[in-house]
């Protein structure tokens, strides 16, 4: 069970995640100390076992311009693997939802089993597609001659101590290039070619009048869009006033209502389908929402929640979809829950996972997800491609942000 007090801090998308790991004796929690100094969050971040050595430890460091980052030490990868399966898997789990791993090497044991596994550790953090990097750590204990021919080997790799002043702050500058690195080959949360300058957009906002997709909104203006904003109820009245309209962003959850109101010749999407897109998913969501068509009545769903306590999930994960998915499949149609940031283990025993992904989940988190579930051999979509399914828009949804993939096929 992880704590509640950190669960939001971990889910973040609001700045990046950096994971140490490593094996035991390597100085990653020495690292990681002088990373975020007395800014550390709760530490009772627990991962199945009881001894606090193995749980996670969670703190804030500032990198210079590109910003706050959380940082993450993990268990040493020896010890969780001799935990067990489970404890293992749940620390792979947080670095797959890594924004950038940084895996510590004992320079001073850096011999022939430490050599192949880092060999492992390289394959497997390609095959994820984590972004890391090597540190070779106690460099002060080390000959120069030797740290010479490694860094022939791994240029790449950054050579530190954590007892030699000005050691760490080389990392945190390079950390610091990583993070802005990434910032610029993220995707755009408002695609490129969705809206041009002038062009008016709608954007639908549930009853309460909260809008929790600012940053969609403060997109589209930077890019001058007219953005109208108005109520559902409002949507049909708005139509008839409103000059021109060129895109209707609404909640997938009101889809069934609006998809007869807007014209088939102006696109609609939703918020959670422009975060899919943004992360670069949106095309694995809509293929795992195509899966539907091959659901049974004795067919096994699991819903992933970050967060049992969230709106969307009472709304939308408890109710709405699985009401509607029983009206097309069956009532014996079997939906089971899990909640938090890891996926149960036995993925394969499902035959579809739906999503819960917001504006709070790292991107990293939701790539993560869908990577698990690949490998798994399980398709996934999200609450917005199956909502879009579940109205029969979705091919409508994939026009409004895919074009070119829809012409090409």
């Amino acid at each position: 069970v992880m704590s509640q007090s950190i669960l939001p801090t971990i889910m973040s998308g609001n700045n990046r995640h950096i994971v140490l790991f490593g094996r035991t004796g390597s100085g990653k929690t020495s690292i990681f100390d002088q990373l975020v100094g007395e800014d550390r969050l709760e530490a009772e971040v627990k991962v199945g076992v009881s001894n606090a050595k193995f749980n996670p430890i969670v703190g804030r460091c500032r990198l210079g311009h590109a910003g706050e980052v959380t940082v993450i030490d993990t268990a040493g990868l020896d010890d969780v693997n001799e935990l067990g399966s489970e404890q293992a898997q749940r620390t792979r789990n947080i670095i797959r939802r890594a924004d950038i791993a940084l895996y510590v090497i004992n320079i001073q044991e850096f011999d022939r089993d430490a050599r192949a596994a880092l060999q492992r550790a390289d394959a497997w953090m390609r095959r994820n597609m984590v972004p890391y990097l090597q540190v070779f750590n106690r460099c002060d204990e080390a000959y120069a001659g030797d740290i010479a021919k490694l860094k022939l080997e791994f240029p790449d790799a950054i050579f530190i101590s954590t007892h030699t002043p000005g050691s760490v702050s080389l990392l945190r500058t390079r950390l610091s290039q990583m993070v802005r690195a990434l910032a610029e080959k993220e995707n755009p949360l408002v695609p490129e070619k969705l809206i041009q300058k002038g062009d008016y957009v709608l954007m639908l906002v549930p009853d309460s009048g909260l809008i929790h997709e600012y940053e969609i909104m403060m997109e589209l203006i930077r890019r001058g869009a007219r953005c109208v904003i108005i109520n559902e109820d409002d949507l049909e009245v708005t139509l008839q006033e409103v000059p021109r309209i060129d895109l209707v962003v609404a909640y997938a959850r009101s889809f069934g209502k609006v998809r007869d109101i807007v014209p088939e010749d102006i696109p609609l999407t939703s918020y959670s389908l422009l975060y899919g897109l943004q992360g670069g998913v949106l095309e694995d969501f809509i293929e795992g929402a195509h899966a539907i068509g091959t659901l049974t009545k004795d067919s096994h769903v699991l819903i992933a929640v970050g967060d049992r306590k969230s709106e969307i999930y009472k709304e939308i994960g408890r109710i709405k979809i699985p009401r509607a998915m029983r009206r097309l499949i069956g009532e014996e149609l079997q939906i089971d829950y899990s909640f938090g940031l890891d996926l149960p283990e036995n993925l394969n025993q499902y035959d579809m996972v739906i999503h819960d992904t917001d504006a709070r989940m790292s991107v990293r988190s939701v790539r993560a997800h869908v990577a698990i579930c690949k490998e798994a051999g399980v398709p996934i979509a999200n609450y917005g491609t199956i909502l879009a399914s579940l109205a029969g828009i979705l091919d409508r949804c994939k026009q409004a942000l895919l074009p070119e993939e829809q012409e090409s096929e």
